[in-house]
């Protein structure tokens, strides 16, 4: 149902997001073996955040002077680039010392290219799809990312382990070039230009402002964002350890549970994706309500059997607000807006993550970690509340 042009994008995104997990495997594992330091192999998430915050800071001013799919396939290209020199250099030091702080220079500006590259896929995929088929697209495309996310992670290991670094980060750099080439047949896509008056930095900034429906939606991303960060492993694996008694390896079972829901949740919205499609502030209200009352339950819960049911409970309620919230910006921020708009978002988005992660784990060292799902769940709660405003606006 969904024209050959979005199918090239989608099967050549799919393919960078695979090479995507591999690579950033490859790297903590090489990064951690050269240095036998965790610091050092912390760097490497901290690195993606801070240059995805910087690039998406700066891509307004790309968007303004090159089309969209131009934007994606030169930032692809230029990543196909810097994976093979990251692979050339771990095949020729044998990960050793001395090239770990070439890698992380790579490591940066390779998710400086993301920053643009993100924005760029989303604000396409409105362009090539009508605008009834446009939830069917997102979650098509949310399905696969999910897909790809639980696929890499559980093989990225196993292929460090069998290959090596090196031959994996080859291996990516072959499949990058594969998803650049697939880009190549979305062919030119038009859309609306951005007037000469209106450009700069901050013209996302400035769109959002304009806009009622973009300010509740980002505002609902911010909060969701807060609490989205009591599921990293420095909050998580306390929880496991401490609350259910359970050792670290429970801590992948949940972490599985909720990527096999999220899985199963885009599934659901690919099928009902036609009745769905009429009324989404409702459905951005009943997903962000019960991922709050799943978050609260999950924290609640003394039982790992029960941790379980929740971890998975929580994929399809967070896929099925998650869905109709990028549908939902895609459609009121306009073409010309979109690609700004996104950066912006993206940029505040990495901006969340960072400060999140520090005031959540704060508040699971001083409270304990069951407080923090309950004041993630708190978080969540408001975020509903703004996803009422949503619908009557």
């Amino acid at each position: 149902m969904l024209n050959k042009r979005f199918c090239f994008l989608w099967m050549g995104q799919s393919l960078a997001n695979l090479g995507d997990v591999f690579y950033v495997v490859a790297v903590i594992s090489a990064v951690y073996a050269a240095t036998d330091s965790a610091v050092f192999t912390a760097m490497v998430p901290v690195l993606f955040v801070a240059a995805q915050a910087v690039s998406g800071f700066l891509a307004p001013l790309v968007f303004q002077r090159m089309p969209l799919l131009a934007v994606l396939i030169m930032s692809q290209g230029a990543k196909t680039l810097l994976l093979f020199l990251a692979a050339w250099l771990v095949a020729g030091s044998g990960a050793h010392a001395q090239a770990v702080l070439s890698v992380l220079v790579l490591v940066f500006a390779i998710a400086f290219l993301d920053g643009w590259a993100a924005p760029a896929r989303n604000a396409l995929v409105p362009r090539l799809v009508e605008r009834e088929r446009l939830l069917r697209a997102n979650g098509l495309l949310a399905v696969t990312d999910q897909s790809v996310q639980f696929a890499g992670w559980a093989a990225g290991g196993l292929l460090v382990a069998w290959l090596g670094h090196a031959d994996v980060l080859w291996g990516t750099s072959a499949a990058y070039l594969l998803a650049t080439v697939a880009l190549i047949f979305v062919h030119p896509v038009s859309g609306t230009e951005r007037r000469e008056d209106d450009k700069g930095l901050l013209v996302g900034w400035r769109a959002i402002g304009r806009n009622r429906r973009l300010r509740l939606l980002v505002a609902i991303d911010v909060l969701e964002g807060w609490a989205g960060a009591v599921w990293v492993a420095a909050i998580m694996l306390p929880f496991v350890t401490h609350v259910l008694k359970k050792g670290e390896a429970w801590w992948g079972y949940l972490n599985a549970a909720y990527m096999l829901g999220s899985i199963a949740g885009g599934a659901v919205m690919l099928a009902l994706a036609s009745r769905l499609q009429d009324n989404l502030p409702r459905w951005v209200t009943v997903g962000t309500s019960a991922s709050g009352l799943v978050t609260l339950l999950f924290g609640a819960s003394g039982s790992p059997v029960a941790a379980l049911v929740f971890s998975f409970a929580l994929g399809p309620v967070f896929q099925l607000q998650a869905i109709a919230k990028q549908t939902l910006l895609q459609q009121a921020a306009g073409e010309a807006d979109l690609p700004v708009v996104l950066s912006a978002k993206g940029t505040m988005d990495a901006l969340v993550f960072g400060c999140s992660v520090l005031a959540m784990g704060a508040a699971a060292e001083w409270l304990g970690p069951r407080w923090a799902y309950f004041l993630a769940a708190a978080l969540t709660g408001i975020a509903a509340l703004l996803a009422l405003r949503l619908r009557r606006v």
